[in-house]
C-alpha cells in the first residue's frame, strides 16, 4: 500500500465536497448546460478506481456523501432497515439508474434525429415532471442537448433527494449502501478479484 493511499484511508471524505453539490444545483438555474458536467461526475468514480484499485471516490472525493454527512448530523436516527443493505435493493438500485441512463440515450437520439420533441423540464424519478428551470442566461443550444442536460440534472436531483432523506431518517451515508456508483464499483473490484 502506497503512502498516498494510506492517507486516503485516514483521512476520510475531504472537507467541503458538499460545495460542489450545492454548486452543481445552483449552476443548473445560471444555465440548464451546466448540468452536463454530471458526466464528470459518473466517470471520475471509475478512473479513479481503474487507477487506484479501491473505492477512493468513495471513501475521499464524493461530493454528494458529503453534502449528505452534512445533512444527516443529528444523533436519534432509526435503525437501517435490513432492506436498505440487502443484495436485492442495491441490484435494484443498478438497474433503475441503469435504465434511467438508457432512457436517456434514447430519448436524446430520438429528438437529436428530430422524431421527439424536447423535454426541457426537471422529472424526479423518471416519472413525476416537475417545471423548468429559471434559466440567468438563455443560452441557444440544440434541443437535444437541452433535453439531456434536464435529464442528467433530474437523475442527479433524484438520487440527492434520496440520499438526503435517508441521512435525515437513518444515518448520514445510509444512500451509500444503494449508491449505483458504489455498488457497480464494488462488482468490478469482486470481477477483478480486488477485494
Amino acid at each position: 500500500m502506497t503512502i498516498q493511499k494510506a492517507s486516503q484511508k485516514r483521512l476520510g471524505l475531504l472537507p467541503g465536497l458538499f460545495f460542489i453539490t450545492i454548486l452543481y444545483f445552483s449552476l443548473g438555474f445560471v444555465s440548464i448546460l451546466f448540468a452536463l458536467s454530471a458526466f464528470a461526475c459518473m466517470a471520475l468514480p471509475f478512473i479513479l478506481l481503474a487507477i487506484n484499485k479501491e473505492k477512493v471516490w468513495c471513501h475521499s472525493y464524493c461530493p454528494r456523501a458529503s453534502l449528505i454527512t452534512l445533512t444527516g448530523k443529528k444523533r436519534n436516527w432509526k435503525p437501517v432497515p435490513k432492506q436498505l443493505t440487502m443484495k436485492k435493493l442495491q441490484n435494484f438500485m443498478l438497474w433503475y439508474f441503469g435504465l434511467n441512463l438508457l432512457f436517456i440515450t434514447g430519448s436524446t437520439t430520438q429528438i437529436a434525429l428530430g422524431n421527439m420533441e424536447s423535454m426541457e423540464y426537471i422529472r424526479l424519478f423518471i416519472a413525476i415532471p416537475l417545471f423548468e428551470l429559471p434559466q440567468l442566461f438563455d443560452v441557444a443550444a440544440p434541443p437535444f442537448l437541452l433535453h439531456l442536460s434536464y435529464r442528467l440534472y433530474s437523475m442527479m436531483l433524484s438520487s440527492t433527494l434520496l440520499g438526503i432523506i435517508f441521512s435525515r431518517m437513518y444515518r448520514p451515508r445510509s444512500w451509500c449502501a444503494i449508491c449505483p456508483v458504489g455498488n457497480l464499483s464494488n462488482k468490478l473490484l469482486v470481477k477483478n478479484h480486488l477485494v
